[in-house]
């Protein structure tokens, strides 16, 4: 079976079972796994916090991103722009302003982007979206490969991240396809399970 099929398959997988989840359960297991992050090594190490902006089916992250506007970390989301690339720019609060983007997607209004060369910026905590995860920090997104070239940028650039991708509990699997391409996480997050794929001791 091809790698390609492979991740098709599980993509379809994952999709229906998130499609059968409710609305309360992507709240509470977003506030759990928000908690857990929060007593984590990497939070406190981490003087900026990139997260995604959850859809109406995935993992709540307004809880994580409350916590870090609250604790005063510099907090970054992204947009997508037309060439494929992820930007990203500095929200004024938790709750925006937001604009919906070419996917439906929540992002954020044009304001302050993401310098490189600023200091505080990095090192950095981000936190991936995703359809599937494994133990071995593989992950499976949806197919447009915009995070792996996010991190392939910041990989170049030498930046110093922490990649935790944040999911439900059930779309942790066995063993998640994956091409050379596609950037291994550094710990996976759930609200029962924070798993470091590396150590964080003298990790930045």
């Amino acid at each position: 079976m091809s790698s390609k099929f492979e991740k098709e398959s599980l993509r379809g997988e994952m999709k229906e079972l998130l499609k059968k989840t409710s609305v309360e359960e992507f709240r509470s297991q977003g506030e759990r796994a928000a908690s857990l992050l929060r007593s984590s090594p990497v939070w406190s190490a981490c003087p900026a916090i990139f997260v995604f902006l959850s859809m109406e089916k995935e993992i709540d992250t307004r809880p994580l991103l409350e916590s870090a506007f609250e604790e005063g970390k510099k907090i970054f989301t992204p947009k997508t722009e037309s060439s494929g690339k992820l930007v990203f720019y500095q929200p004024e609060t938790a709750q925006g302003p937001w604009v919906k983007g070419p996917f439906g997607i929540r992002e954020p209004v044009e304001g302050k982007a993401l310098d490189m060369n600023e200091a505080g910026d990095f090192p950095a905590l981000i936190v991936s979206p995703g359809l599937a995860f494994d133990r071995e920090g593989n992950r499976l997104g949806r197919g447009g490969g915009y995070y792996d070239r996010f991190f392939a940028e910041l990989d170049d650039a030498g930046k110093k991240y922490f990649a935790l991708g944040l999911c439900m509990d059930f779309q942790i699997v066995e063993k998640v396809p994956a091409g050379e391409n596609d950037k291994k996480m550094d710990g996976i997050l759930t609200q029962g399970n924070n798993l470091e794929i590396r150590r964080f001791s003298g990790y930045f």
